[in-house]
């Protein structure tokens, strides 16, 4: 299955369990190991036909059976290793988000589904460090399940016909969509597995149009299907969501583009809204055609180049894509309820999260042929960064565009309830 059929049909599920063969289990662990070689992977089982129920240490294409006193009543669980020595470092939880991301794709092109699981898994936590001795700390897990999320719903919706406001860029259409027909798993494109092993010929990328970036951003934070969304109306059950996980559906990333020179575009910053104009509806009508409804917003003719050269030693390329978080952003849905308050943990949640969007940048860049390079940014909090990348103008233009959406969803809360902490470059070369 290709890497856009499995970023198109990504959804949390809720299916049954089904037991794996090892071999399938095996091939899951190898291909989600591929984002953090460095970090080994825990994984919760239920009794198989060749293996014995249990948590087992997968490292290296070793399993190694921990304890078989804590079994999972799915396929399987998940949980990233990371260490907990006074406070976790950025990087670390962005390794967990591109874990969680890397499995949640591998899975789904073997036809089953997942579910994020937001509630810490202290019962988890603790039985592991018991049994090693050692004091890590799980935060967010991934279960494997059989996937219950298959129909989809024909596009018929009256597409809004728009008028673009000035620094308004309409992005290329997602490959998995064309002419409004749903997805149908027709798009022959590159493997998710040599995406993720790197198996594609490098290609310089191509300053003469918006393509590749169009890719790039909805593949790192894009909606899914044509017209439901998460719980967002009735339809939930035939809606896809986000190409990543949220906890809760609260989705906490914002990517900025730093433009010097790319198609037709004027220098400057921008940010991407994969939701569009309408939370609901995914075409436009403009200019006598019909459009996917996402696009990048011009906020600043300032791109800072030259400073963001300089503070972070890097030779500028034509565009940088800046991955934000906001850890203030309320959850949408399930996640404004009472219950949902009590079993969702909020703590580093928006780091993961961007781990996650950095994962389908870097997929996408892979698929596409494109070299790329990353800089997971140090004291992320530091004022320094606000006046760099101009964050305040940002999220002044977030919050202004948000108040102009039509057909807002009303369970769903999209402006800015903090402010941006710049988390991620990533760039091509």
């Amino acid at each position: 299955m290709s890497l856009q059929g499995c970023l198109a049909s990504r959804k949390d599920c809720s299916g049954e369990g089904q037991p794996l063969t090892m071999m399938e289990i095996m091939d899951i662990c190898k291909s989600t190991q591929q984002a953090a070689p460095s970090k080994s992977l825990f994984v919760v089982l239920p009794d198989g036909k060749d293996y014995t129920g249990g948590i087992y240490l997968y490292n290296g294409g070793e399993f190694t059976l921990i304890t078989d006193k804590e079994k999972s009543r799915y396929s399987m669980e998940l949980y990233p290793e990371l260490n907990r020595n006074g406070t976790i470092e950025l990087k670390e939880l962005i390794d967990v988000g591109l874990i969680l991301q890397y499995l949640s794709l591998k899975v789904e092109s073997m036809g089953l589904g997942v579910s994020q699981r937001a509630r810490v898994p202290k019962k988890i936590n603790q039985i592991v460090n018991k049994e090693t001795n050692r004091n890590y700390k799980f935060l967010y897990s991934v279960a494997v399940r059989k996937r219950d999320h298959i129909t989809v719903v024909e596009d018929s919706l009256e597409p809004l016909q728009k008028k673009l406001m000035e620094g308004t860029i309409l992005l290329d259409t997602p490959e998995c969509y064309k002419n409004r027909a749903i997805y149908e798993n027709r798009y022959q494109g590159i493997s998710l597995d040599d995406a993720i092993f790197n198996q594609t010929d490098k290609k310089s990328p191509d300053m003469t149009s918006l393509y590749e970036l169009s890719q790039l951003l909805w593949a790192c934070q894009g909606e899914t299907d044509h017209t439901t969304h998460g719980n967002r109306d009735p339809l939930d059950k035939n809606g896809f969501g986000r190409v990543h996980a949220s906890g809760c559906a609260g989705y906490a990333v914002y990517p900025i583009v730093f433009v010097d020179k790319l198609a037709n575009l004027e220098k400057g910053a921008y940010w991407y809204n994969p939701i569009g104009f309408s939370a609901l509806n995914r075409w436009i009508y403009v200019n006598n055609q019909f459009n996917y409804d996402h696009f990048i917003q011009k906020y600043n003719a300032d791109n800072s180049i030259m400073e963001i050269q300089k503070q972070f030693s890097i030779k500028f390329p034509n565009y940088i894509i800046l991955l934000c978080i906001d850890r203030k952003k309320p959850c949408s849905g399930f996640g404004h309820s009472k219950i949902g308050k009590l079993v969702m943990s909020t703590e580093y949640w928006g780091e993961v999260e961007a781990g996650m969007a950095l994962a389908g940048l870097q997929l996408q860049a892979n698929a596409l042929g494109i070299p790329w390079q990353k800089k997971i940014i140090i004291s992320p909090e530091d004022p320094k960064y606000r006046r760099l990348f101009n964050l305040e103008s940002v999220e002044q233009s977030i919050d202004k565009m948000v108040s102009n959406l039509e057909n807002l969803p009303k369970n769903e809360k999209l402006s800015l309830k903090g402010h941006l902490i710049p988390a991620i470059l990533f760039y091509v070369q």
